[in-house]
């Protein structure tokens, strides 16, 4: 998303940026969420839970963000701890891509009033907040499956993180107008060239209606583009400082 700007035309060899700590506690990236035998459940009930979990206000919220973006010539991987209270998205990451043997790094801060980005070890750069998401709100995809099919609902599935449980599960297709929050404007414009008509979503909730990881898979005549983008360790929201190196 925003981040991905910064590295356009930078590339080096310099050792991947490692993304801002993690708080205590707190493991660095969540695992994938696998369906499991649970406990037979009512599925109605199920759907009704999952129904108000989406539709409830959000909860301010902090956790770790992974995301990991794949095609046929770029591999990218943004990572770091993001904050989320007031409708405002804020956080630290760091990210590093490959596409066509070139390596290329960035870090990106983004607090409430202004977004800093440094590409590898040059000077960070202080604009005007970006209006675009650190990740997508998921709960729009969650609706769209819904009306799409209510048999995109699959029932619980285990979540794989530190802190575990269960959470609601959605599987489907929908159009790329429906998954453009989940991309920045370099993905979108690749499935704009491609046509790609739809992208399958495989979509994880907690038990609260947060996400814990959706997934994305767009093909089309030959082209693939797979991303990722989960969270996990939930904790209380905190404001993100602008970067102490400045």
């Amino acid at each position: 998303m925003v981040l991905a700007a910064a590295l356009t035309g930078c590339s080096g060899s310099a050792p991947a940026p490692q993304p801002p700590p993690v708080p205590s506690g707190r493991s660095a990236a969540p695992g994938p969420a696998t369906a499991s035998a649970l406990e037979p459940a009512d599925p109605a009930q199920e759907l009704a839970q999952l129904r108000a979990a989406i539709e409830a206000p959000p909860q301010p919220f902090s956790a770790v963000l992974t995301v990991q973006f794949t095609d046929d010539t770029l591999t990218a991987r943004r990572q770091g701890v993001v904050n989320v209270a007031d409708g405002l998205q804020t956080g630290a990451l760091g990210l590093v891509s490959r596409e066509q043997g070139a390596e290329q790094q960035a870090y990106l801060t983004a607090t409430r009033d202004f977004t800093y980005t440094r590409v590898s070890d040059r000077a960070w750069v202080r604009s005007p907040r970006s209006p675009e998401p650190l990740f997508a709100d998921h709960r729009a995809m969650a609706r769209a499956l819904l009306q799409s099919d209510p048999a995109a609902f699959r029932g619980r599935a285990r979540i794989r993180t530190m802190r575990g449980g269960t959470g609601f599960h959605l599987v489907g297709r929908l159009p790329p107008a429906a998954v453009a929050d989940a991309f920045d404007a370099t993905a979108r414009e690749r499935l704009a060239r491609h046509r790609i008509p739809d992208c399958e979503a495989d979509l994880l909730l907690d038990a609260d209606g947060r996400l814990s990881e959706l997934t994305l898979t767009c093909e089309a005549e030959g082209y693939r583009l797979r991303s990722t983008t989960g969270l996990a360790e939930f904790g209380p929201a905190a404001e993100t400082p602008p970067p102490d190196d400045l």
